[in-house]
């Protein structure tokens, strides 16, 4: 039984500092009305959660930054949600009621949120793609380690790393058309460019940097071409750039700096909710 005094403790992220992560993941390119797409809205004060509120001045119905997510309809407040994703792979509905001194059905009924942390198997790569890798420190959080800390396991370690030492290559592709990206959580990066290509449709121009392991990878026939840029030289040349995938990295480290260390066994389930 988690005490009273564990439940003071209990870190909750900010409240304005989740919902303006929200707000920047669900509008990157500007607000849209989620029941006619159109762009053309206006701010409408906000809603009891804290939320913007909006007006399409199209078909003028209201709606806000949570309308049609796995965050609209709950009892709970966006920091104890927040708190419950950051829980959910390392702890028992039991215990996260507990910490957050809730009712049992109403921590379970949030759980809706591990189906969007499922795999998309509709995502493809199509037209203009970016592929880069980005190394994430990610330990054994939540689990008993004989071996010392994890600084002293290699956390420290500046460079390229590996699932093994703690610093898990993840791959993050995306597609320019519509900016969806899917992010692939590796042991190491051997064969990488075969698991880029499943997701090819054969129209597929991908722009990534000179690193060897995407060396003939428009090999594949779901590949038709490649653009590698030299970042010795140039950062953008024509359509040849991974600003798109630099953007997500920046994203990527923010939404993970939120929960203070991440699992690596769990790392690909939160990454899978970003993407």
């Amino acid at each position: 039984m988690v005490s009273k005094e564990s439940v003071n403790e209990v870190f909750l992220p900010d409240k304005e500092d989740c919902l303006a992560y929200l707000r920047d993941q669900r509008w990157p390119d500007g607000v849209t009305c989620p029941h006619c797409e159109s762009a053309d809205t206006i701010k409408k004060g906000t809603t009891r959660k804290n939320a913007q509120r909006y007006r399409c001045q199209d078909c003028e119905r209201i709606f806000n930054d949570l309308t049609g997510t796995v965050f609209a309809e709950h009892q709970l407040t966006i920091p104890e949600m927040f708190h419950i994703l950051r829980g959910m792979e390392e702890h028992t509905t039991n215990e996260i009621f507990q910490e957050l001194d809730r009712t049992y059905k109403t921590v379970l009924d949030f759980h809706e949120v591990q189906d969007a942390l499922a795999e998309d198997p509709e995502f493809d790569l199509s037209g203009v793609c970016e592929a880069d890798e980005v190394y994430v420190v990610a330990g054994e959080k939540g689990l008993e380690d004989e071996d010392g800390s994890p600084r002293e396991r290699g956390l420290n370690k500046k460079g390229r790393g590996t699932f093994e030492s703690d610093k898990p290559p993840v791959v993050t592709l995306v597609r320019r058309s519509d900016g969806r990206v899917r992010f692939l959580v590796r042991d190491n990066l051997e064969d990488v460019d075969e698991d880029i290509a499943e997701y090819g449709d054969e129209t597929v121009i991908l722009c990534t940097d000179q690193y060897s392991i995407y060396d003939g990878i428009d090999e594949y026939d779901e590949i038709d071409g490649h653009l590698a840029i030299n970042h010795d030289e140039h950062y953008v040349v024509g359509d040849a750039h991974t600003n798109s995938c630099e953007n997500r990295h920046s994203f990527l480290r923010n939404w993970l700096r939120r929960f203070r260390g991440v699992s690596k066994h769990h790392l690909q389930g939160y990454l899978n909710f970003l993407g």
